[in-house]
């Protein structure tokens, strides 16, 4: 739209207010285009968005003052999930405002769930599939039918759901014929505090260098290099390229030994995703010759079989086929920060308070009743939170936090906010604010996969 001039002879008052009105609808129009959304955009988005498509760079970070966005915008996100919460839209925001990814692709429980996650970006930047249509004949109904090892032998959730988001994290490597070779893997409850790089240069073979994560343990599990090893016929490399399962407590003077891959995203490239699941059906199909249908079906035997002694890792095991099979092509970052349900202890067990990256209760133990508290973030509050004690420094110690200088003034790279487990696990909901009216709506009508944790009916804000 051509630049708007104004004679002020005359009025002046008058025709600077109205001057200032029509550069304000051309701005926004401009904005439009570029980042379309059903819902007014908060002006951190706006600002990056017009910075964005004018050509500028070294834009800040959503909640940083030393880095800068990064240009993703020829790679996808996949996030799979039961369902969208209240944080969801933040969490496909600050995706967008700090890496300018191409698409999120959500993989959902139910379609139903799809018109709300749409109607977050008009521009075709979400796309929704149903859970039960991405890979071919896997539903949760078909996995359900073959799972009688995990629902036999599982101590708690049968996880047959929990196997199936692994799956189609890697499956849509096989199945979405239109994903970027190289794609994201996302946890759903992950917010982007701050950019950080997905890679780190390229490899003697001209493909990119993917950067991983590592992400420290304070534990000697050995159950995901046990499936790993039956699965892949090779043993499970931590981030540093030792063995897993000769990796003990005692011996953490090597950087990368407590540690594994399990950090809640990954950059996947498509081809060695393709590899891998090959070579695991090669290593099975003696083990299972009746079966000859392959991925996932030959992994969802091999759980059956082996729980509760053995469990699968998509992050570990990508993670390690990549670090024995091509190196070259894996770079590992210990400075990438996260804090985990800052400020927040929730109730039911598991997901932790904000001091703990991990599971644990609240800090009046076991008996006292969860924390209740404004379970959708603004951008605003995502910052605060992103500036809480770190849990990757708490558990790894002086090395990580000695890694990025910027982490004291800038917070965490990722606030991990689990609202579904404020909203829905326990006896009663920690949430004191309402759900949009349109999510509430679509929650009542799928009715499976998402329990209320009150008995008493929620009202919606209209």
């Amino acid at each position: 739209m051509p630049a708007r001039t104004c004679t002020c002879s005359h009025f002046k008052l008058f025709l600077g207010v109205m001057c200032a009105f029509a550069s304000l609808a051309s701005a926004a129009s401009g904005f439009k285009s570029i980042f379309q959304t059903s819902k007014a955009a908060t002006p951190d988005i706006q600002r990056a968005a017009d910075l964005h498509r004018t050509g500028k760079t070294n834009v800040r970070g959503l909640c940083s003052q030393n880095d800068v966005q990064q240009d993703y915008s020829w790679m996808d996100v996949v996030i799979v999930m039961v369902a969208p919460v209240c944080t969801t839209k933040e969490v496909v925001s600050t995706l967008r405002y700090n890496f300018q990814f191409r698409r999120v692709f959500f993989i959902v429980k139910d379609e139903r769930f799809c018109p709300y996650l749409r109607e977050m970006a008009e521009d075709g930047y979400v796309v929704c599939l149903d859970e039960n249509k991405v890979l071919p004949g896997v539903t949760h109904k078909s996995l359900y039918a073959e799972s009688d090892g995990l629902i036999r032998n599982s101590q708690q959730s049968n996880r047959v759901g929990w196997y199936l988001q692994q799956y189609l994290k890697l499956g849509v490597a096989l199945h979405i014929d239109d994903l970027s070779e190289y794609y994201l893997v996302w946890d759903a409850d992950n917010l982007s505090s701050r950019p950080f790089d997905l890679f780190h240069g390229v490899a003697e073979n001209g493909r990119r260098r993917a950067s991983f994560c590592a992400n420290p343990v304070t534990h000697k599990s050995t159950s995901y290099a046990k499936f790993y090893q039956q699965m892949m016929g090779e043993p499970l490399l931590r981030p540093s390229g030792l063995v897993s399962l000769e990796a003990t407590i005692a011996d953490s003077r090597v950087p990368g030994r407590l540690h594994n891959f399990v950090c809640g995203y990954m950059v996947m490239y498509r081809p060695h995703v393709k590899e891998m699941l090959s070579h695991a059906s090669d290593v099975l199909r003696e083990r299972y010759r009746h079966d000859t249908r392959g991925f996932p079906w030959d992994l969802h035997a091999l759980a059956n079989e082996l729980v509760p002694n053995a469990w699968f890792s998509e992050y570990d095991t990508y993670g390690s086929f990549v670090r024995t099979h091509y190196p070259d092509e894996f770079h590992v970052d210990y400075g990438l920060l996260y804090n985990r349900n800052a400020e927040a202890a929730v109730g039911g067990g598991g997901g932790g308070g904000g001091k703990s990256s991990k599971g644990g209760k609240g800090k009046g133990g076991a008996d006292d009743a969860p924390a209740k508290f404004s379970c959708c973030l603004t951008h605003k509050r995502i910052c605060a939170l992103s500036r809480a004690p770190s849990a990757t420094e708490q558990l790894a110690g002086k090395s990580a936090s000695s890694s990025k200088s910027s982490s004291s003034t800038d917070g965490v790279h990722i606030v991990i906010w689990e609202e579904h487990k404020m909203r829905y696990r326990g006896t009663s909901s920690q949430c004191t604010d309402l759900m949009p009216a349109a999510l509430e709506s679509a929650i009542k009508e799928v009715g499976h996969g998402v329990t209320l944790a009150s008995a008493k009916k929620q009202h919606v804000r209209t």
